[in-house]
């Protein structure tokens, strides 16, 4: 090489330097230094409430970035634009698809078909996915049309969402939801895929078909990604580098071999155990709690679920018995979600089914807030929905109205009992803050201690784990099996994985579903990503 000829530099696709990030009125991840080369594959950990989202969420152009230097040089591929080059998919997002109201309005969403509302079809249309105006008069290339045709018939088929196109959005379940995201993602081409805890909610079945299909697309050239992480056994084969978040700052960053002995990252994926269970500090309850004249709480006879052409299930029979700890098992869609909107009684087709809760059918006239009251209740459906405006001390306090409000003053013992589950779960000192400023795995904590407040005699969860990290899952598990060695409490749980769920759950209730099809199998790329 001769000595006139410089050496060029290649620079970072994705760059900040001396930047912060604002959320709300703070400046987080001051001065924080990163950069994205050219070939590398990225995942991001961290504690609950250490900054990973709103770290991606900026890298995503999703949240403004203030101060130093933000440089992306990431080239959209033809026919798309610049901001097609990032693609996100996070819970955020699928809050802000949910949109107001009551959690409940998935259901009757269920029965709006083709007609109303958005679709699966539409969303993941090409007008959907390119955000095309339906007033604008375009005169695309017939090539550009049939190449994103070939595109979505290969992704529909990977993903497996072909059979969820005639349903509307809300009607779709936590996991469901998640694949229709990820599949609308990937549609969008991006040269950078950010991905924020994507196998949360996801089945057994479908999570390692999603690392094959994140493996295949890290082999082609010019794609990069970006994994926020809760496990280790959620990275797949490709990763190259890692980087650990700590109080929104980049406390470790490199080579993933490297990082793998970090104290940092050994603290954020492997913590120590919290206390034990027997030494968790129970409040005293507010109230106290009402016993069913019967042992027998729940009990469903010939239940059967159909909407939008789907029977969900059909001439199920069940009962539960006070001190029986139920596990409902089953695939993405198999209608787990929808058993349980029964049990509380917000599916309206539990008013159509012979379904008794302590010993009361469902529309037989009882007060549905009379058994509310006696019924704890997490899940992703209601995270999505609850609102944000009110403190986590308010927030927790509605457990006892069964509200998403509170519209009565709190007598003294309701805020003791609130407070003492804020501390047991280690977010005393997060009471006076606004709910929507935590982030998700901390505002799944708060919806928790809002199940647990008014001291339960039934205690419906569904997949209330997801989002936790490892210390504030073990704590959560060890405080309910406590409740449940005490007898204070009879558990239905769902979950898609095993080591979420309490111990001394021996019960199953195995829901197969009906009219689904199987994701496609992995190729080692999508053909025209």
């Amino acid at each position: 090489m001769g000595e006139g000829r410089r050496i060029r530099r290649r620079l970072p696709l994705l760059e900040l330097s001396g930047a912060g990030i604002r959320s709300g009125d703070e400046l987080f991840f001051q001065g924080v230094r990163w950069a994205l080369e050219r070939g590398q594959q990225w995942a991001l950990v961290g504690a609950n409430g250490s900054g990973k989202t709103l770290f991606a969420a900026a890298l995503a152009g999703q949240a403004p970035v203030v101060g130093g230097e933000v440089a992306c040089r990431f080239r959209p591929r033809r026919g798309c634009s610049p901001g097609d080059a990032v693609a996100l998919v996070s819970f955020e997002q699928q809050k802000r698809i949910a949109g107001d109201g009551p959690a409940a309005m998935r259901w009757f969403d269920a029965y709006g078909g083709e007609g109303e509302g958005a679709t699966v079809r539409r969303f993941l249309g090409r007008e959907g996915v390119c955000e095309i105006n339906p007033y604008e008069v375009r005169d695309d290339p017939p090539r550009a049309v049939a190449a994103f045709d070939r595109l979505r018939k290969e992704v529909v088929r990977l993903v497996g969402v072909g059979h969820l196109e005639g349903l509307c959005l809300p009607a779709l379940s936590n996991g469901e939801m998640r694949k229709v995201l990820i599949a609308r993602a990937l549609l969008r081409r991006p040269r950078l895929l950010i991905l924020d805890d994507p196998f949360a909610g996801l089945d057994a079945r479908f999570r390692p078909q999603l690392k094959r299909i994140l493996a295949g697309l890290m082999r082609r050239p010019g794609f990069h990604l970006l994994l926020v992480a809760k496990r280790l056994d959620e990275l797949p084969r490709g990763v190259t580098h890692l980087a650990c978040v700590e109080g929104c700052r980049i406390a470790a960053s490199g080579p993933l071999r490297e990082m793998l002995r970090h104290p940092a990252v050994c603290a954020a994926l492997r913590p120590d155990a919290p206390p034990d269970a027997g030494g968790f500090s129970f409040p005293a309850p507010a109230r106290t709690p009402r016993r069913a004249a019967s042992d027998e709480l729940v009990r469903m006879e010939g239940v059967s679920v159909a909407y939008g052409g789907c029977t969900v299930f059909e001439n199920l029979d069940w009962t539960v018995r006070r001190g029986e700890h139920w596990a409902l098992v089953g695939p993405n869609g198999s209608g787990k979600s929808t058993l349980l909107g029964m049990v509380v009684g917000d599916h309206p087709q539990a008013y159509a089914n012979r379904v008794y809760v302590f010993g009361r059918r469902r529309g037989g006239g009882e007060s549905v807030w009379s058994l509310k009251k006696r019924i704890g209740w997490v899940s992703p459906e209601l995270h999505l929905h609850f609102p944000e405006g009110q403190t986590c001390l308010d927030a927790v306090l509605t457990g006892f109205q069964d509200s998403y409000g509170c519209f009565r003053r709190p007598t003294a013992a309701e805020r003791r009992a609130a407070q003492g589950w804020l501390e047991g779960f280690r977010l005393g000192r997060r009471a006076g803050e606004r709910f929507g400023d935590l982030s998700a795995g901390l505002q799944r904590m708060v919806l928790l201690a809002r199940a647990l407040v008014k001291s339960p005699e039934l205690l419906v969860l569904d997949e209330p784990c997801q989002g936790l990290d490892a210390a504030y899952r073990r704590l959560f598990l060890r405080a309910v099996e406590e409740l449940m060695r005490l007898g204070r409490v009879t558990v239905v749980y769902v979950s898609h994985r095993a080591d979420e769920v309490p111990r001394g759950v021996r019960r199953v209730l195995r829901l197969k579903g009906t009219s689904k099809k199987l994701a496609g199998k992995a190729r080692r790329s999508v053909r025209v990503f």
